[in-house]
């Protein structure tokens, strides 16, 4: 499903909306007798996930349905393995 927004600079913005992929996962939850649903936990972890297997952030951007690039922030952490491993890069190549 595509999705229309206005962002900061007051421009229109298209992006697939995740709210039926959201709604599949609720439902699932809720079959499976798991109260609560997911959480943004889940939604993290996925956008952890894609980040880590090289999908580009403006991907992850529209994956979560969010208009604005700086409104997935809170949905991304960088292990401490990973920050080591691309210090390690940059100090050897």
């Amino acid at each position: 499903m595509t999705k229309r927004r206005i962002n900061e600079a007051g421009e229109q913005v298209d992006y697939l909306a995740c709210d039926s992929l959201q709604s599949h996962i609720t439902k699932l939850y809720k079959d499976a007798g798991i109260r609560g649903g997911p959480s943004h936990s889940g939604r993290r972890s996925f956008a952890s996930n894609l980040l880590m297997r090289g999908v580009d952030i403006e991907t992850v951007q529209q994956l979560l349905g969010h208009a604005e690039l700086d409104h997935i922030m809170p949905y991304l952490k960088v292990s401490q393995e990973k920050l080591r491993e691309m210090f390690a890069v940059c100090i050897w190549s």
